[in-house]
């Protein structure tokens, strides 16, 4: 994660390594702590040996919206996916899918928080993400991602769309006025997780983009 982290080009504040352990790069902003305070310092319980500050900028939803265009990809919109292990999977899908950008909406987890980082092993910082109100997105036509009702996945000229918008596995997408683009499945599974919808879906699009 840190390597990704320094190759997107982040600013670090500062990277404690637990004694003993070892960077994959040099910086000038290590400390190095014994194991016992290491592990004090630490949010997991079998941690790597090695934990970080660093400044994160993150994008306007036009910058978001400007970078997705520019790619020829729709923009990746996260609508209350509350679970940051989610929020990071998905953030690591779209940047292996070549997905540029993502905008997240109020109710969802935050993508650089530290969960959500692991989860994305590091793979959020090689997107433009930007929290959005809907009101920002209103010039985009797109999809949302639908357990059931919605056009069949090989149909949904998802490649071109403006916008796939991914929701609650709870709770749905917060907007009732969006195409629905399904995944189909087995009879007698109810929904996929919501992060590998995503991974259906933009990995299709990949394919149709050649």
């Amino acid at each position: 994660m840190l390597a990704e982290a320094k190759a997107a080009g982040l600013a670090f504040e500062v990277i404690a390594v637990r004694e003993g352990d070892k960077l994959p790069f040099h910086t000038e902003s290590r400390v190095t702590l014994t194991p016992a305070a290491f592990r004090a310092a630490t949010q997991t319980v079998t941690p790597q040996g090695a934990i970080a500050i660093a400044h994160v900028t993150e994008a306007s939803p036009a910058e978001a919206i400007a970078a997705a265009r520019a790619a020829g990809w729709p923009l990746i919109v996260l609508d209350r996916v509350q679970d940051p292990g989610n929020v990071g999977a998905i953030a690591r899908t779209a940047a292996a899918a070549g997905a540029p950008a993502l905008a997240v909406l109020p109710g969802s987890a935050d993508p650089f928080g530290p969960k959500a980082v692991r989860a994305s092993a590091g793979n959020v910082f090689r997107l433009k993400v930007a929290r959005a109100q809907w009101k920002d997105l209103a010039e985009l036509g797109g999809f949302g991602a639908s357990s059931a009702g919605g056009a069949a996945l090989a149909e949904a000229p998802i490649e071109s769309a403006g916008m796939i918008v991914l929701g609650s596995e709870a709770h749905g997408l917060s907007r009732k006025d969006l195409k629905l683009v399904t995944v189909p499945l087995t009879e007698g599974v109810e929904s996929l997780n919501v992060a590998a919808a995503a991974a259906v879906i933009l990995f299709e699009i990949r394919r149709r983009r050649g």
